[in-house]
């Protein structure tokens, strides 16, 4: 006979470090005006990033070169309105020493023109590859325990591996808290907790038994 089972494992470590992705825009009327905001924007944000990686405290600094589009927006009758020009820059940073993660955010807040656009609570790889092959032998022993059940109810024994499939186990941390921010007289503050990081493993596993 054949048992076909699914076996799930999981290990949630606190977070190590945090990747932010972040935009640069503005959109108006003016070509020259949104490009020179956008780009004296960038030059603000460029000099946080430096400052948040500085002394190993970071990694992956990146701003994308400045792009430009123009909309126009339409009335409900159809009729074209004025155009509006679009300038922004992508730029994204992986922080590592988590007591910058608050202040960085909190600069970041009070430059006109910028947005977080997503923040991701992360493992090291040298961690993460250290975990995912616990992982994935929990996963295995959780569907050996099910095929054992399933074999003895049904009477057989003498379970042998006839395949396994790795259905993939994403590393991944929950949505993020919503951040507490308390303004002051200079730039806000952020009362915000690293999230816990969950490594996970699903296998599909078909035993023979006799």
């Amino acid at each position: 006979m054949e048992i076909t089972v699914e076996g799930n494992s999981a290990a949630v470590l606190p977070a190590e470090c945090v990747s932010v992705d972040l935009t640069i825009g503005f959109t108006g009327p003016s070509r020259d005006q949104v490009v020179r905001d956008t780009a004296a924007a960038s030059e603000a944000v460029r000099s946080l990033l430096d400052a948040v990686v500085a002394d190993d405290g970071g990694s992956d600094a990146r701003l994308t070169g400045l792009r430009t589009w123009t909309n126009i927006p339409y009335d409900r009758n159809g009729k074209p309105g004025h155009p509006q020009h679009v300038a922004q820059v992508r730029g994204s940073v992986t922080i590592k020493d988590l007591t910058r993660v608050a202040g960085f955010l909190g600069d970041l807040a009070t430059t006109s023109g910028a947005q977080v656009a997503g923040v991701n609570w992360r493992l090291f790889d040298a961690t993460r590859d250290r975990v995912q092959p616990e992982v994935l032998r929990g996963a295995f022993e959780d569907a050996l325990q099910r095929a054992r059940w399933i074999a003895d109810a049904a009477g057989a024994s003498d379970l042998k591996v006839a395949s396994i499939e790795d259905r993939g186990g994403p590393t991944f941390a929950p949505p993020m808290k919503a951040m507490r921010m308390a303004m002051a007289d200079s730039a806000p503050s952020f009362d915000l907790d690293p999230d816990d990081v969950q490594v996970a493993a699903t296998l599909n596993v078909k035993f023979t038994a006799s």
